[in-house]
């Protein structure tokens, strides 16, 4: 498969990929990949070849913006390896909390749009959780105190601030049991077409098990996990998402682009002996 990376352009001249992922692209392509930059019109510079499977690797992106670079990709002729909807399976958490539910912190889900009154209150009041965490679909929030609530009277505050900082919430709020982590535990995972990959090729066993069982289960070609150590020695998940707006994390750009060329290796022995 000729995998063709995409990155966002930067906001001081739109012909450049923005500073944060340009270590990242040169990286890429040193190691033998094509890399365009796409800007906020929809132009991609340079075009990719023909019959490039394109992978996005930028800023979190919502499901109508995500839908507009895909129809943008698809225009030039070539695909992409994502498709709207194995987006979103990794990128809002209702979508992948069913599968993983039993790796994962238990979560209660309220839907709702900005404008819709609803009772976060009174329905943390009836789970009776004495800590959790309010996130929309995709994040927490990391400033003005965070999302961490100790009492059902401290959402609303922070409900307010998440819609302030963050300027919407996404598709609705998810109210996330505590579990206790022990600190600096919390490690990256890549899973790229059913198979799981570490910033080191050593495994600890323990995410290693939750890895193997987990991969053939979330159906998307390429999502991150995030794996932490709970203070009971317990491995577990606290987030998945869509690889392509994963950060790196604890990775290096050569890493990442070693285990890339090692999927396209993969994918053309495979193609070779399919033939």
């Amino acid at each position: 498969m000729n995998f063709h990376f995409l990155f966002p352009a930067s906001a001081l001249n739109p012909r450049m990929i923005d500073e944060a992922f340009q270590d990242e692209a040169i990286t890429l392509k040193q190691a033998g990949f094509g890399t365009s930059v796409i800007d906020d019109q929809g132009f991609i510079r340079p075009k990719p070849e023909p019959g490039a499977t394109c992978v996005y690797r930028g800023w979190m992106l919502t499901p109508e913006e995500y839908g507009t670079l895909y129809r943008r990709v698809v225009s030039y002729g070539v695909e992409m390896l994502i498709s709207p909807e194995q987006y979103l399976v990794a990128h809002w958490l209702p979508n992948w909390y069913p599968l993983l539910k039993q790796w994962t912190p238990e979560t209660v889900i309220v839907p709702f749009d900005n404008n819709e009154d609803v009772d976060l209150v009174g329905t943390c009041r009836n789970i009776g959780w004495e800590k959790f965490i309010l996130k929309d679909y995709v994040k927490s929030l990391k400033t003005a105190g965070g999302s961490v609530a100790t009492s059902p009277e401290q959402v609303p505050e922070i409900v307010d601030n998440m819609r302030k900082y963050r300027g919407t919430i996404e598709g609705g709020v998810c109210i996330r049991r505590w579990e206790e982590f022990l600190k600096r535990s919390e490690i990256r995972y890549f899973i790229i077409n059913k198979r799981f990959y570490g910033m080191e090729n050593l495994f600890d066993l323990r995410a290693m098990s939750i890895l193997d069982r987990i991969k053939d289960i979330v159906p998307s070609p390429f999502y991150s996990v995030d794996i932490v150590q709970r203070d009971d020695g317990e491995f577990r998940i606290v987030e998945i998402e869509d690889g392509q707006v994963s950060d790196l994390v604890g990775w290096t750009p050569e890493r990442f682009a070693a285990v890339w060329k090692e999927v396209a290796n993969t994918q053309r022995v495979q193609n070779a002996e399919a033939e």
